[in-house]
């Protein structure tokens, strides 16, 4: 067994974090985005981690893209603007909502709604995932899941930001997604991040970017279950002091196969596709291949 870490330790932690955060909070959002752009152009002249895996997953996912080291500063200031966003955000929920400028293809999301069919929007790490939520919960009601991190400062600060529009929230426990599926099947709209690596029971492998990449089925159980209509969606970031445009897309008809795998090929399709439309948006410094079949090596 691992070596717990104290628990008032664990509390230093989590206040640390919860304090570093709430003086991001209070920057001004122009300046907010000012220092995230500057800190962001100086992660990726300097050997940082976050370069590292950058660069590795880029050569992975996208070889062929021309100028592939001007992709990977512009994903490091986009990674890094989007903590700043969540700082604020967290702080000042109707500050990200009213950010929001523009709306795209969400006509059908809203047709869905209005006909009370359950309903799984698919939101990868991709653009400013957070007021994406705000956004979900103002408009339509929305129910989602949440892992504490082992922080309860920082838990505390983000579950009253996401819960401040009325979004209800599931234990990541079995009986929390038991709760999930009876809600969906009244009619509740339900958001899942899709492209975390998940613990060695609750994945499988499936191909990501032509890369094996150990996937959480539980999306596409919930699918199965509920025979849910799935929409992919994601806040993507305006230039300068712009705001959020809300993109929502219809997912891969796959991920309604009743063969798994062939499920969770098309979920992934369905992230690609939506990583394609703004590339530099997505969290390319997560180590998303970190667990490998059998046999396979380790990239990073």
């Amino acid at each position: 067994m691992g070596r717990r870490t104290h628990p008032a330790i664990q509390t230093l932690k989590g206040r640390a974090a919860a304090g570093a955060l709430r003086l991001l909070g209070l920057l001004p959002f122009g300046l907010n985005r000012a220092l995230a752009t500057g800190l962001g152009r100086l992660l990726a002249v300097l050997p940082t981690e976050a370069r590292r895996i950058t660069r590795i997953n880029l050569r992975l996912c996208l070889p062929d893209q021309p100028d592939r080291e001007a992709l990977v500063r512009a994903s490091l200031v986009e990674s890094i603007k989007n903590t700043f966003e969540i700082a604020r955000f967290w702080h000042r929920p109707e500050d990200g909502l009213d950010r929001v400028v523009a709306e795209d293809g969400d006509g059908p999301l809203r047709e869905a709604v209005a006909n009370r069919e359950p309903v799984l929007i698919l939101a990868p790490h991709l653009g400013c995932w957070e007021v994406l939520n705000f956004w979900l919960a103002r408009e339509f009601g929305l129910h989602a899941m949440f892992a504490p991190s082992g922080l309860p400062e920082l838990d505390q600060l983000i579950k009253q930001g996401r819960e401040h529009f009325g979004t209800t929230m599931y234990p990541a426990t079995a009986r929390g997604v038991a709760g999930l599926v009876r809600a969906m099947r009244q009619g509740a709209l339900t958001a899942i991040l899709p492209d975390q690596v998940p613990d060695r029971r609750s994945g499988r492998f499936a191909p990501f970017f032509g890369q094996p990449a150990h996937t959480g089925t539980l999306s596409c159980k919930l699918i199965k279950q509920t025979r849910a209509r799935v929409f992919m969606a994601w806040a993507r970031r305006l230039p300068g002091d712009g705001g959020f445009e809300i993109r929502v897309r219809p997912a891969d008809e796959g991920v309604h196969d009743d063969d798994l795998d062939y499920a969770l090929t098309a979920m992934n399709r369905s992230i690609e596709t939506l990583i394609k439309e703004e590339p530099a948006q997505y969290l390319w410094s997560y180590k998303r291949f970190r667990r490998q079949p059998p046999g396979g090596t380790l990239p990073y």
